[in-house]
């Protein structure tokens, strides 16, 4: 590959599915679209090539359940300064300015209500393209039985920690 400044610091948005076509545009091998649907290779943004990559998004699909995501199923789009996050169970979005506040504690949903839907259109759209799946009622939960509410229980007895659970 072309020589890549070390120490370099970019202030381009980029993702772990970008990984795997970069890497493979470093080795100077061809690209696998269908291998890498979402990824883009960085490449030209390392070596200096250019310091903007041709995506208007980043978008995040989350439909299902696990420990580290607190907020339960979810989606989000990061487009330029601004993150959209929504929660499919409740329907709530939350939108943040990641250039001025980066660890997500001022919402701006009900400040910018037209951003908001703009964004909810276009994650919404990128559903739509990509195929992503939603996911769909499980006939056999049973709320007692939801691990959720026994992490909850730790945490308020101070037996775990809280970690970055949202409200």
């Amino acid at each position: 590959p072309k020589a890549i400044k070390p120490g370099q610091r970019l202030a381009e948005p980029v993702v772990s599915t970008d990984i795997f076509p970069t890497v493979l545009g470093l080795a100077g091998l061809p690209l696998l679209p269908k291998q890498h649907l979402d990824g883009v290779n960085l490449a030209p943004l390392l070596e200096g090539a250019t310091s903007k990559l041709e995506r208007e998004a980043l978008f995040f699909h989350l439909p299902h359940y696990h420990h580290i995501n607190t907020m339960g199923p979810s989606g989000a789009i990061r487009a330029g300064d601004y993150k959209l996050i929504e929660v499919f169970e409740t329907g709530k979005k939350e939108l943040y300015n990641l250039k001025q506040d980066i660890g997500e504690t001022k919402d701006f949903s009900e400040e910018k209500p037209e951003l908001v839907e703009k964004l909810s259109k276009m994650l919404e759209d990128w559903r739509t393209s990509s195929g992503s799946q939603m996911a769909t009622p499980n006939p056999d939960y049973n709320p007692d039985k939801d691990w959720r509410k026994a992490r909850q229980s730790l945490t308020e007895r101070g037996i775990v920690d809280g970690g970055c659970e949202r409200d």
